[in-house]
């Protein structure tokens, strides 16, 4: 038996733990917003700052007392305590506000930066400032981790900026410095720094992707497979794409197609016809819907019981997949209610196959509890093409629905095309 084709897409990654860090008045619908996940991360960092400023700056304040680090401890001190005052003044807005735009995070990058330069040139001497360019790689990576390349950006420059003009104050003060060593360690921490934001960008490209796999796996769309031929390094990424195309086709089978018999289910067909219907627009081709229904199926189930009916279901749907041409797409939509969807065919195509279905049916033999039986089965046919200023699904499907209940109602074993007196008549 041939398999039906199975084309899908979907959705997922839930960020509703967003609202625990925000105040409940400011907690709306649109959790998602960056503005309102740059303030989550900039609020449990603040915490992380004042914590790293506060142990930081009394370790410091110790070895400046024990003569191993220059520089005066209260200036120290006074440095400490007003970053500190800061990230809590920065946090207690963004806390107020419940989002945190990009002036605010470049306030956040700018008060980490001032705070390693006049820290370090508290307590270190000149010679020993490219310590200024150790701290600010942490300030960079938090950055690019959780703020993107665009922010790492202005953080490298930032850094580059200030790191030559602290030379320059210095060398012009008579300090222990020269353009040399200061532009050496400066082409350095660019290199470095530029490879781990292109590295780290690429990371975080695609581990987008996969995220926006799996959203659309949660919405039950699994047409896009991870792109491995695209990474000509792989890495523990790598890995996970190739994990998820494993499971693709097995999670895609589960959710849209019909277990008992192969065929795709509601929600597949729905898939299938959103996305028929809007190729079909596109290239402004003919798209048709055929609703099939066994008739007299209860009666089966009460004369045989219902695992003979299951027998009769799956064996019906098997014969509708042989009858129906390599792009047609079978769905079972209810207990023994059919569609076959029908691209680039016309009115009187779908006319054709409908026919050639109940024909196919009519004069095949059903084997049920070592009894063969006859079966017929009734079909409404609906055509894009007949109700072009109205392609909408639900519409096609119901315009079936119709014209098989006409089917039904005209003596059953027949096809009935839908049109405006059968929806009159309904």
């Amino acid at each position: 038996m041939r398999g039906p084709n199975i084309t899908i897409w979907s959705r997922a990654l839930r960020n509703d733990d967003v609202a625990a860090h925000l105040p409940r008045s400011h907690v709306t619908p649109d959790l998602h917003s960056p503005a309102r996940g740059n303030a989550e991360v900039l609020l449990w960092q603040g915490r992380v700052r004042i914590l790293v400023a506060f142990v930081a700056g009394g370790a410091a304040f110790v070895l400046q007392q024990l003569g191993i680090l220059r520089g005066s401890g209260p200036a120290l001190l006074g440095l400490v305590a007003g970053y500190m005052a800061i990230v809590g003044l920065l946090g207690l807005r963004i806390h107020r506000t419940g989002t945190a735009g990009d002036p605010m995070i470049v306030a956040t990058v700018l008060a980490d930066l001032v705070f390693i330069f006049a820290s370090t040139i508290a307590s270190s001497p000149a010679a020993q400032y490219d310590r200024i360019l150790i701290l600010a790689f942490f300030v960079l990576h938090l950055t690019e981790s959780y703020f993107g390349r665009q922010h790492a950006i202005f953080a490298l420059l930032a850094t580059i900026a200030g790191y030559l003009l602290t030379t320059k104050v210095m060398i012009a003060r008579g300090m222990a410095m020269d353009w040399p060593d200061a532009l050496w360690s400066v082409g350095l921490f660019t290199i470095c720094a530029v490879v781990f934001i292109n590295q780290y960008g690429s990371f975080q490209r695609r581990l987008a992707h996969i995220v926006d796999l799996f959203e659309s796996a949660e919405e039950g769309d699994f047409a896009k497979a991870y792109d491995v031929k695209a990474d000509t390094n792989p890495d523990a990424i790598t890995r996970v794409g190739r994990a998820y195309n494993r499971v693709r086709l097995q999670l895609a089978s589960m959710v849209l197609t019909d277990p008992l018999t192969g065929c795709l289910n509601r929600r597949g067909l729905d898939q299938a016809l959103a996305r028929e219907l809007a190729r079909s627009t596109r290239a402004r081709s003919d798209l048709s819907l055929l609703a099939l229904d066994l008739d007299h199926f209860k009666a089966i189930n009460d004369t045989y019981g219902h695992i003979a009916g299951d027998v009769i279901l799956r064996e019906f749907g098997a014969l509708l997949v042989q009858t129906a041409r390599a792009g047609d797409m079978v769905a079972r939509t209810g207990g023994e209610e059919f569609s076959i969807l029908l691209p680039d065919t016309d009115s009187a195509g779908a006319y054709r196959a409908a026919m050639r279905v109940c024909e196919t049916v009519r004069t095949h033999l059903f084997l049920v509890n070592g009894k063969r039986l006859h079966v017929t089965v009734s079909a409404g046919v609906v055509s894009a093409s007949t109700s072009a200023a109205d392609h909408a699904g639900a519409n096609l499907k119901e315009r079936a629905d119709n014209a098989l209940y006409a089917a039904k109602r005209g003596g059953r074993d027949r096809v009935c095309v839908w049109k405006e007196d059968v929806a009159a008549a309904v």
